[in-house]
């Protein structure tokens, strides 16, 4: 029995982990595509026997076919989708359509994918570049004379629009005619969630969000909002379980695995952010933010031997970055190497000398490295910069 009872055990682990290698080969290949190398993420995604029964896989390989010009492989992707779950692949087939210049065809795919439950919003649509070949087209001007969307979605997209844009009272306004024609809608409750983050009201948006997002399967962006919510309440614990939640269901976004780690960060469990962090860097060796990060996190914790080499590859790898000397300067800051801090930090301003925390930094480094009279041009600047800090430094070491 207990021989068993191992071997199922041992099976189960097996598919967690090829489960997470799949999803990190996905990731991997959104981060070329993201680079411009979307035929070499096409040929990743083409490696897994998994993909070809994922619609959502399908047709993320078929928009990097599209991507790379790769029309044939594309409308072949799309169309498997099709097949698999309908409507999944119309809109990719429409894509490929337009981008042939048949303005014929593509418009009336996509007038089917408008009838579907599957269809985009309009503005994803009017903006998306895989259109331009047709959008002069009589056919296109005609697809869009009929309203194809409801006064809702309507309305929850012009709330998007002003919060982005930072027009919180038309944004307001706006959703009190949602909330007047729609008081009872999940999406009102959403808008009414995202309105309460843009005013600073956290606590109550967490509490709507975490309601509208317990079942069902709700959109990825209201997963997002309430992360963001318990981030802004201060449960960052919270936070980083519901970024989790996305990243076990495989959610196309690579940056899941970083924000997660800031969140365990500040809850303070350092050991498994880490973990996340090297996860991150096995798919995206050199990523300066990474790097950065990991870097930042050992040196935090007095360990600046294990922080170095990462913060070494992110100076090697990134010389143009000011972020990648002023992090290794953190580094050898917290350690009071003084001198070290001071050549980092001096490397990171010649390449950004307009930032406060750093002009800070070295005029301290300075200081303790015995050059005062160094330090205070620094000081000065980190002061007009709004580094309140600098003024006590000033009157300390640079008033005469």
């Amino acid at each position: 029995m207990k021989k068993i009872s191992f071997c199922l055990a041992v099976l189960v682990v097996s598919q967690i982990m090829s489960g997470q290698q799949y999803y990190d080969t996905v990731l991997r290949a959104v981060i070329l595509a993201g680079r411009g190398d979307a035929a070499q993420a096409a040929r990743l995604l083409a490696e897994t026997a998994e993909t070809a029964n994922d619609t959502g896989m399908l047709t993320l390989r078929g928009d990097f076919y599209l991507k790379a010009g790769m029309l044939r492989e594309a409308k072949a992707d799309f169309m498997r989708a099709e097949n698999l779950s309908q409507g999944s692949g119309l809109y990719g087939l429409a894509r490929c359509a337009a981008a042939e210049g048949d303005s014929k065809s593509a418009v009336s795919i996509l007038e089917s994918h408008l009838k579907s439950s599957q269809r985009r919003s309009e503005p994803e649509i009017i903006l998306d570049d895989a259109f331009s070949k047709i959008t002069s087209s009589s056919e296109w001007r005609v697809l869009w004379k009929k309203d194809w969307y409801r006064v809702y979605e309507r309305k929850s997209w012009e709330i998007d629009h002003y919060l982005k844009s930072d027009l919180a009272d038309l944004a307001a306004a706006a959703y009190a005619e949602l909330s007047g024609l729609y008081p009872e809608m999940p999406v009102t409750e959403y808008c009414n969630a995202r309105i309460l983050m843009s005013q600073g009201r956290y606590r109550e948006a967490a509490a709507i969000l975490g309601t509208l997002t317990s079942s069902g399967n709700p959109p990825p962006q209201w997963i997002m909002a309430l992360a963001t919510a318990l981030e802004g309440e201060g449960s960052h614990y919270a936070a980083a379980t519901v970024y989790d939640r996305l990243i076990k269901a495989r959610y196309p976004d690579p940056g899941l695995l970083l924000k997660k780690s800031r969140m365990l960060l500040r809850a303070g469990d350092r050991e498994a952010a880490k973990t996340e962090i090297q996860r991150y860097i096995s798919i995206d060796p050199g990523n300066t933010e990474a790097l950065g990060l990991i870097g930042r996190t050992y040196a935090e914790e007095g360990a600046i031997y294990e922080a170095l080499p990462y913060l070494n590859e992110n100076v090697d790898k990134h010389p143009g970055e000011a972020s990648a000397f002023s992090l290794r300067g953190d580094a050898w800051f917290a350690s009071r190497t003084w001198d070290r801090a001071a050549e980092d930090y001096t490397m990171s301003l010649d390449l950004d000398p307009e930032n406060g925390q750093v002009n800070l930094n070295l005029g301290i480094a300075l200081i303790n490295s015995g050059r005062s009279d160094d330090a205070c041009h620094y000081l000065r600047k980190a002061r007009s910069l709004g580094m309140k800090e600098a003024t006590d430094y000033l009157a300390r070491h640079c008033l005469r």
